[in-house]
């Protein structure tokens, strides 16, 4: 439900609070000038950049860079609210294969302090 002074992305069609003057979904500017904060900052491994919007993103905060997502997660999520990828602990944002075989109970060591036969349960 949206509020009086609410706005839809001129980029993805995203409903943002008024309050934001970035797309939370996209990063579009709310007046039309995007910024790549990627690139002011370094860059994004993955080759995606989001525009980052004030105090919602803090240190540590990710993007998901699974297909289309781009869901902004908190630092302390491992895996991505809206579609369950696993974030890449290189790129921070994504998946990679040995994630996917993880999360389908497939044994394997990739992340910190798992051993053979470890596996997450989607439920």
């Amino acid at each position: 439900m949206s509020r009086p002074g609410d706005w839809n992305c001129r980029a993805c069609q995203h409903m943002n609070f008024q309050r934001r003057e970035s797309c939370q979904r996209c990063g579009d500017s709310k007046y039309g000038d995007r910024i790549d904060y990627g690139s002011v900052f370094g860059g994004i491994r993955g080759g995606s950049s989001f525009g980052l919007s004030g105090s919602d993103v803090r240190l540590g905060d990710w993007y998901c860079g699974a297909g289309n997502c781009g869901a902004h997660n908190f630092a302390s999520r491992l895996s991505c609210f809206k579609c369950g990828a696993f974030k890449d602990e290189l790129s921070g944002g994504g998946f990679n294969n040995s994630d996917i075989l993880l999360s389908r109970g497939f044994g394997g060591s990739t992340r910190p302090g798992w051993k053979s036969g470890d596996w997450i349960c989607n439920r």
